[in-house]
C-alpha cells in the first residue's frame, strides 16, 4: 500500500465536510479550502463558523470517513485529543489536515 499523502487527507476531510454541510443551514456550511477557519480563539475578532457542537459533529464525520477509507484506517484519530488541543489543531482545515498527517507518520 502506498504511503498516505496530505492530498489524500484533504480529500477525506472534504468528503466529511460534504456530509457535514448536508446537515447544516446554508449560512453555517464550511467552505472546502485549506484556510477555512474552524475554531477561533477567545479574544480574536475572526470568528470560526463552528460552535462546540458543530466542531464535535465535524470531527465525528471525519473519524467515520477515515474509518471507511483504507488509506487511513490505521490512523489513531482521537476526537478528545483534538478537542483538548483545539487552539492548535482546529485553527483551520489545513492545521487539522497537518495534525492528521502527523498521526499518519507515527
Amino acid at each position: 500500500m502506498n504511503p498516505i499523502i496530505k492530498e489524500d487527507i484533504f480529500e477525506i476531510v472534504y468528503t466529511a465536510i460534504d456530509e457535514f454541510n448536508e446537515m447544516q443551514e446554508v449560512d453555517e456550511q464550511l467552505e472546502k479550502k485549506p484556510s477555512t477557519i474552524l475554531f477561533s480563539r477567545p479574544g480574536y475578532t475572526e470568528k470560526g463558523v463552528l460552535d462546540s457542537m458543530g466542531i464535535v459533529n465535524l470531527l465525528i464525520s471525519i473519524d467515520e470517513a477515515m474509518d471507511n477509507d483504507q488509506r487511513t484506517v490505521n490512523i489513531h484519530f482521537d476526537v478528545n485529543h483534538i478537542l483538548e488541543n483545539k487552539e492548535s489543531t482546529l485553527q483551520s482545515i489545513e492545521t487539522l489536515v497537518n495534525h492528521i498527517y502527523a498521526l499518519s507518520q507515527k
